[in-house]
C-alpha cells in the first residue's frame, strides 16, 4: 500500500509535536526537582513534599506521552523515514524523567528522615542540578529546530555536548566531595546516586541531541 506524501509530512509533523510536548513534561519536572533540592536546602521539609508530589505528576505525564507516540509511530509503522528514531528518542527523553523522578525521591528520603548533608556538598548538588537544567534547556531547543532547520539542529547540538561537559565537570567535583566526606553512610549513599542521577540526565541529553542530528538528517 502506498500512502500520499502529504500524510507522511503530516504523521512526521505530528510526532514532532508530542516530542516537543514530551521534553516539556521532562523539562518541568526537572525544574521541580531542582526547586526540591532548594527547599532541602532551606529545611522546609513541607515544600520538599509539596515540590516532590510536583515532579511525580510532570514525570507520569512525560510516561503518558511517551506511550501517545509510541501508539503514532504504531500505527504509521514503515510510513515514517525515521521510525525507529523516533522511538529512539522518546526512550532517551522518557529515561530523563526517571532520573528525576529518583533525584526527587532521594531528596525526600533525606527531608523526612531528618538527614542532614554538608553545606558545602548541598552548594555542588545545586550546580550541579543547574547545569543539568541548562543542558536539558539546550536539548529541547533542538527538538523544537527540529521543524525547520536541519542546520539549526546540527548548531544547536554542539551546545548540549559543551552543557554536558560543564556537567562532568560539576560532578566530578562534587564526587570527591562526597567520598571524601565524614557523613554517615546512608546518607553518602543517597546523596551519591542523586549528584549521578543528575550526571545521567545531562549523558541522556546529549545522546538524545545526538539522535535528533540523526532524524534531521533523513527526514
Amino acid at each position: 500500500m502506498t500512502f500520499p506524501r502529504e500524510t507522511a509530512e503530516q504523521a512526521r509533523r505530528r510526532i514532532l509535536e508530542m516530542c516537543q510536548d514530551h521534553i516539556r513534561s521532562v523539562l518541568d519536572a526537572l525544574r521541580e526537582a531542582c526547586i526540591l533540592i532548594n527547599a532541602y536546602q532551606n529545611g522546609d521539609e513541607n515544600l520538599v513534599l509539596q515540590h516532590y508530589a510536583s515532579v511525580m505528576g510532570h514525570v507520569e505525564k512525560a510516561w503518558d506521552v511517551k506511550r501517545a507516540i509510541m501508539r503514532e509511530v504504531a500505527e504509521f509503522g514503515e510510513l515514517l523515514i525515521a521510525r525507529d528514531d523516533f522511538i529512539n528518542l522518546s526512550a532517551e527523553i522518557n529515561e530523563i524523567a526517571d532520573y528525576c523522578g529518583g533525584v526527587a525521591y532521594r531528596m525526600t528520603e533525606l527531608a523526612k528522615r531528618r538527614w542532614k548533608v554538608p553545606d558545602a556538598i548541598l552548594k555542588e548538588v545545586g550546580s550541579l542540578a543547574e547545569a543539568s537544567l541548562n543542558a536539558l534547556l539546550r536539548l529541547r531547543e533542538v527538538i523544537l529546530a527540529l521543524s525547520y532547520s536541519t542546520a539549526k539542529v546540527m548548531e544547536l547540538a554542539l551546545e548540549v555536548e559543551s552543557s554536558e561537559k560543564t556537567v562532568d565537570s560539576i560532578h566530578r567535583k562534587a564526587d570527591l566531595k562526597i567520598i571524601s566526606s565524614r557523613m554517615k553512610l546512608p546518607v553518602l549513599l543517597l546523596i551519591r546516586e542523586v549528584v549521578e542521577f543528575l550526571e545521567d540526565i545531562a549523558d541522556n541529553a546529549e545522546n538524545a541531541a545526538d539522535i535528533a542530528r540523526i532524524i534531521a538528517m533523513t527526514t
